[in-house]
């Protein structure tokens, strides 16, 4: 049974799980929806889209679509996909590659896959990190966006 939007100013979340280490984490697809709703929310793009798919899949799984995408035959913690309206596009998320990133940089679980999600919908929207100033936007964006949800700045180190 299709899942409704809950209103006009709502964007439907669409999470898929096909990799069961990720449901370990109970928290994980409240904090993902929570991320795009409040990313969209502060960059002032909430009314122009009705769906976004989030894909929560493996190493092997995130290989193959870098591979086939982007050129790369490696892992990668976040692809980021995009479409047309209504469908902001597709976030694909590695469980493997990110649990990694939790124990080389001692990241909480929650706060991590909040700024991978917000990073995500950043993309999706058109931001990039490709040259110095871009970055320095993005980063702004997410440090705004994490703030609100509660977070610390993930660029500071300690």
């Amino acid at each position: 049974m299709p899942i409704m939007k809950p209103n006009k100013n709502e964007i439907l979340t669409d999470i898929i799980i096909d990799y069961d280490r990720w449901k370990k984490h109970p928290e994980l697809e409240y904090a993902i929806s929570l991320a795009v709703k409040k990313t969209l929310q502060l960059t002032n793009n909430n009314n122009n889209f009705d769906e976004i798919s989030v894909y929560l899949t493996s190493d092997k799984t995130i290989i193959e679509l870098n591979k086939k995408y982007r050129g790369l035959n490696e892992p990668t913690n976040i692809l980021s996909f995009t479409s047309t309206e209504p469908h902001l596009g597709d976030l694909i998320l590695s469980y493997d590659y990110i649990n990694q990133e939790l124990k080389t940089y001692k990241k909480k679980f929650k706060a991590h896959i909040t700024h991978l999600t917000i990073h995500g919908v950043l993309h999706l929207l058109g931001f990039d990190h490709e040259h110095d100033l871009a970055a320095l936007e993005m980063e702004r964006h997410e440090i705004r966006i994490l703030k609100e949800l509660g977070y610390n700045n993930p660029y500071e180190t300690k």
